[in-house]
């Protein structure tokens, strides 16, 4: 689970926590009233992430998150080489030739 992402708001919320005790002290309604609205609001959103990303970690993988409709999807694993490996060149130069199926010249008839 990724609870990491969670922290901001999790520091928000305990900065209007420490502020409620602080009115506490004070005597301070209204400050203690507006702290404790924020502390319920940030509650709220936290548990609400919190219950998604749980949610998220416990959903199963079925056959159509594997693939589409049930159906395998192609994949484009493949690698084309764009210039032929040579130890002349210095390292950090970029080749602008380009060689291989995709950079071939086509003709008009081709295409």
């Amino acid at each position: 689970m990724d609870l990491l992402k969670l922290d901001p708001m999790a520091r928000k919320m305990r900065t209007h926590i420490d502020a409620f005790y602080k009115a506490l002290q004070e005597n301070n309604s209204s400050s203690a009233r507006s702290n404790i609205n924020e502390i319920m609001k940030y509650a709220d959103y936290l548990a609400k992430d919190v219950e998604s990303i749980v949610h998220k970690a416990e959903q199963m993988t079925g056959i159509n998150d594997i693939y589409a409709g049930g159906v395998p999807v192609q994949s484009f694993n493949h690698i084309e080489k764009v210039h032929e490996p040579s130890d002349s060149v210095l390292p950090g130069t970029i080749r602008t030739n380009r060689i291989g199926n995709i950079m071939r010249k086509h003709s008009n008839r081709s295409l």
